[in-house]
């Protein structure tokens, strides 16, 4: 008997777009065709692909990837600092509220694992439906298994780098669904090892692989794309070299998946071409060689929000906006990103402004409270570069790593060879992953997490101390799921807490 899925899809707004994703939402849709199955995810695909966007919503929420993770990881990282005016901080006391110094000793939690097995649910039915669906559309069925099966691997990435341990417990990955409905309410799951979990995400890579093999990709494509797949590979084997999961062959699979993903490609020095890969408030759209896919939130922040990292209610400053001054010391005056990411004010004084708004109260008057909105350059041309670079000095060829650095510094710099301020190359790729992605996501937490990063912040007169290898590295399991799975088990370290 013909299996039916039925499932509520909430109406979206069709602006105009790809034929393809010209769609009639319904309330209710019985899901049981490869063209269903394409109307499900063009659903979701619109909201990705749709700048501006108002209330529009997939399966009746917001259902994504956690894309906005930077306010969860930039105050454990140090790129951000609660303002002494903000709810953090009691000023009657004179120190920080029991809410600021979690935030600051690295012991405030997230709802990123909710939101991450909410999206999987869905992503789910879509593979495993369209297995089975009804058509003889078999470019159309590659095309949505494809899309599909790209964030499955990308949500499981992410799950494993913010709640599994790095160097050590290998035993403490994440739990695996693979089937969205298989005993609802009732599944258990425990812990897979993180070594499963990357076994996981490379098979469904590869699969995605040889489907754009048989079936090459489109332009309404986010991720089944031939460049952002083996961005994705490059960037799961560059973070997976040195865990606890590590292969010999990490590196060399680093390697020739960025070069894959950087051909054709180079860095031109342009200040201002290089400024508006970040200009949200514009809301361009155009294509550059600095990236493959950009996910563009003019105004509304459900993707990304740069205000919330900010302001408060009423525009009360939520952190401090200027740079640390040793980190901003490193920008040499010529680097392109010196003149994107900051802005010199009328007092002289240098503000952090990377998406031109965030710092911007005209701005935040003219948006609105909490729709800031920003930008998503998920694996961008940058990211492949470095982590060729990398994978070439760890592969003992530094000579070629220079060259690699070179090319990517050529768009950065006038004076290449001048740019040099590390003892050693390697600490220069690593400076450089450090200017680069200031304030991007979760990019300083993962270098700081893979690196073996040890931190000390002074909160409130008590020394705070984050070790290599402490927990705090990684989220806690939520009590929720403790509570409602007794095969899940939570991170050492944290059990000890009360968060």
């Amino acid at each position: 008997m013909k299996k039916l899925m039925t499932i509520l899809l909430a109406a979206v707004l069709l602006a105009s777009c790809d034929k393809f994703l010209d769609l009639k939402p319904e309330n209710i849709k019985v899901v049981s065709t490869v063209e269903d199955y394409r109307d499900l995810l063009a659903s979701y695909m619109r909201y990705l692909k749709t700048p501006n966007r108002t209330q529009m919503t997939i399966l009746g929420g917001y259902y994504h990837p956690a894309f906005d993770v930077a306010n969860a990881f930039a105050y454990r990282t140090g790129e951000l600092t609660p303002n002494k005016e903000s709810s953090y901080y009691d000023a009657t006391l004179g120190e920080y509220t029991t809410a600021g110094v979690k935030r600051l000793t690295w012991e405030e939690t997230t709802n990123l694992w909710n939101t991450y097995y909410s999206f999987l649910g869905p992503i789910n039915m879509i593979i495993g439906g369209i297995e089975t669906a009804e058509g003889d559309d078999e470019r159309l069925r590659d095309y949505v298994k494809g899309e599909a099966l790209v964030w499955r691997a990308y949500s499981y990435l992410k799950l494993l780098q913010y709640y599994s341990p790095y160097k050590t417990g290998n035993e403490y990955g994440v739990p695996i669904y693979l089937k969205p409905y298989e005993d609802p309410g009732n599944a258990m799951p425990a812990r897979e090892t993180q070594t499963t979990v990357y076994q996981q995400i490379l098979s469904d890579c590869e699969e995605v692989l040889k489907l754009l093999e048989r079936t090459p990709s489109t332009n309404w494509n986010c991720a089944y794309e031939p460049v952002f797949v083996h961005s994705l590979l490059a960037h799961v084997y560059w973070y997976k070299a040195m865990s606890v999961a590590a292969e010999e062959t990490d590196w060399q699979n680093a390697l020739e998946h960025a070069e894959f993903a950087m051909k054709g490609r180079t860095f031109v020095y342009a200040p201002t071409v290089f400024a508006s890969l970040f200009d949200a408030t514009a809301g361009k759209e155009f294509t550059n060689d600095e990236f493959n896919v950009r996910l563009i939130d003019g105004t509304r922040g459900y993707l990304v929000d740069v205000m919330n990292k900010y302001y408060q209610g009423s525009l009360v400053p939520y952190a401090e906006t200027a740079p640390d001054p040793d980190f901003y010391a490193l920008f040499k005056d010529g680097d392109v990103r010196k003149q994107a990411y900051f802005r010199t004010q009328l007092d002289n004084t240098v503000k952090y402004d990377k998406y031109n708004v965030s710092a911007n109260s005209n701005l935040a008057v003219q948006w609105g409270l909490g729709s800031a909105g920003g930008i998503i350059m998920l694996f961008r041309s940058a990211e492949m570069q470095l982590i060729k670079a990398e994978a070439l000095y760890r592969l003992g060829r530094e000579g070629e790593a220079k060259e690699a650095l070179n090319f990517f510094k050529q768009g950065r710099y006038l004076d290449v060879e001048g740019s040099y301020t590390e003892s050693d190359l390697l600490s220069e790729i690593l400076k450089e992953r450090k200017l680069e992605f200031y304030h991007e996501q979760d990019m300083w937490w993962l270098d700081m997490k893979r690196q073996g990063t040890r931190m000390e912040r002074v909160v409130n007169g008590t020394l705070y101390v984050l070790e290599p290898d402490d927990f705090r590295w990684c989220f806690p399991i939520p009590n929720s799921e403790l509570e409602a799975n007794k095969n899940m088990v939570q991170t050492p370290g944290w059990d000890e807490v009360d968060f």
